[in-house]
């Protein structure tokens, strides 16, 4: 697994095979991760709460989950994850390509109506699907028997995975709205800098940095960020820092000193500190531990 994905989801168990784009990661917050900061992809997601609650961020809003909800997020939209203070939070990340049900044929319907509709973002329906409702009753069903493909697959297991897909494209059809969703503004200079992190980390960032590529002031640009991710630029910063360490220390037999170095921390001392601060434990117990684990 790659730093991005390591970052945004810590999968403790994954599904899914070479030649298939479609993976399932169970995930538990505060266990693995405290929240998945806001972030996009190209591929679509499906958030599938199975206990506890927190929140799902999408675009422009933010929602309430419980226990089987489902939040499904299209390709290139910005989310993010939160739980609840003391309250555990368990959810699948479904991640596939939609690739894998396009048709290469131009006049075929569900590649016009559907595939190209949600690539798009003007496949539009209610979110989250919560329980109670027939909506939430035929896409859970679908979902479910895609897990249950997963967990025992056969021969051909594939062709379930996608007749399983289509049954839940076919409960959000079923369930369209016309209505647009409301946008963020500032969508675009927000993954301008959230890209910008991801490629400069281990380099001296500055605010002023940052604002530069949001074109933005640095006063305005410390206001919009804050409003839009509920956190400090330097807050952000830091925690990306922090999440790719740990990730390089359970990947890598670097010394602890290169990878503080890596991950753009001038003074091995505040590197220390705050990864015991973040993860409660020094660099070296957690690399221990995870090893051990």
């Amino acid at each position: 697994m790659d730093l991005e994905r390591y970052i945004q989801y810590h999968e403790k168990k994954q599904h899914g095979r070479p030649g298939f784009s479609y993976n399932t990661y169970l995930c538990t917050i505060p266990q693995d991760f405290e929240r998945v900061d806001l972030h996009w992809h190209s591929e679509m997601e499906i958030i599938y709460v199975k206990k506890g609650n927190g929140s799902v961020t999408v675009g422009a809003e933010t929602y309430d989950v419980m226990p089987g909800c489902i939040i499904p997020v299209l390709p290139s939209e910005l989310h993010a994850i939160d739980g609840r203070k003391g309250v555990r939070m368990e959810y699948e990340n479904i991640i596939f390509n939609l690739s894998i049900l396009d048709s290469r044929d131009e006049d075929d319907w569900c590649h016009k109506n559907v595939i190209e509709a949600l690539n798009r973002g003007t496949f539009h329906f209610p979110r989250p699907i919560r329980p109670g409702t027939s909506f939430h009753e035929k896409a859970s069903a679908a979902l479910d028997a895609a897990d249950r493909a997963c967990m025992a697959p056969s021969d051909g297991y594939q062709l379930e995975i996608k007749a399983c897909l289509f049954r839940f494209f076919l409960s959000l059809y079923q369930n369209r709205s016309g209505m647009i969703p409301g946008k963020k503004i500032h969508e675009e200079t927000l993954k301008a800098v959230l890209s910008f992190v991801r490629d400069h980390y281990s380099e001296k960032i500055e605010v002023e940095d940052a604002a530069r590529v949001s074109g933005y002031s640095a006063a305005h640009f410390m206001r919009l960020f804050k409003q839009e991710t509920g956190r400090s630029f330097g807050r952000y910063l830091l925690e990306y820092r922090l999440r790719s360490a740990s990730y390089l220390l359970k990947e890598t037999n670097d010394p602890v000193s290169v990878i503080a170095e890596r991950c753009g921390f001038e003074n091995l001392s505040y590197f220390i500190r705050q990864f015991h601060r973040f993860y409660g434990a020094s660099p070296g117990r957690y690399r221990n531990h995870t090893s051990d684990g």
